[in-house]
C-alpha cells in the first residue's frame, strides 16, 4: 500500500520577529548610534549643522540613499548619503580638510567651527558602514 502524502498545513507559519532599525543622532554629544531592536550596532562621532544651519530635530525615516551624490545647493560631495528630510538633509561622509578625529580633538564644540548646512557628517568608514546597514525606511531620531 502506498504511503499517503501529507498535505502542507494551511495554518500560517510563525513569522520571525521583525527587527526595528533605528539611527539616533545626539546633537549635544555629537554622537550617532545605530540600533537593531534594542541592540546597539554602531556608535560614531559626527558633525552636525552649525548655529546658522541647524540640523532638524525630530523623528524621520531614511527617504532615499545615494552612494555618491553631489549637492546642487552647496556644491559639496555627499558620499554614502542617507537622506532623511525632503530638503536634502542627510547622514553622509565628511569631506573636510583635516581628519574628523583631529578636528574633534582640537575643538570640543565642533559644529560651531566646522558645522554643516544641517547634515550629519561622519568619518568615511563610519558613513560607509551605516550606509550598508541602513535601508529605506530606517527610523532616524535627532535630538
Amino acid at each position: 500500500m502506498p504511503t499517503p502524502i501529507k498535505k502542507p498545513s494551511t495554518k500560517s507559519q510563525p513569522k520571525a520577529p521583525r527587527t526595528l532599525k533605528t539611527i539616533k543622532v545626539n546633537l549635544t554629544s555629537q554622537i550617532v548610534e545605530a540600533f537593531d531592536s534594542n541592540n546597539r550596532v554602531f556608535r560614531f562621532e559626527c558633525v552636525s549643522g552649525d548655529r546658522d544651519h541647524p540640523t532638524d530635530r525630530g523623528i524621520f525615516r531614511v527617504l532615499w540613499k545615494a552612494e555618491s551624490h553631489r549637492s546642487r545647493a552647496y556644491d559639496v560631495q555627499m558620499d554614502y548619503a542617507l537622506f532623511f528630510t525632503n530638503d536634502g538633509k542627510a547622514l553622509h561622509q565628511y569631506h573636510g580638510v583635516a581628519p574628523l578625529a583631529l578636528i574633534r580633538a582640537a575643538r570640543g564644540n565642533i559644529s560651531e567651527w566646522f558645522g554643516s548646512h544641517g547634515c550629519v557628517r561622519l568619518a568615511e568608514a563610519d558613513a560607509k558602514a551605516l550606509f550598508a546597514w541602513a535601508s529605506i525606511g530606517t527610523i532616524v531620531q535627532v535630538s
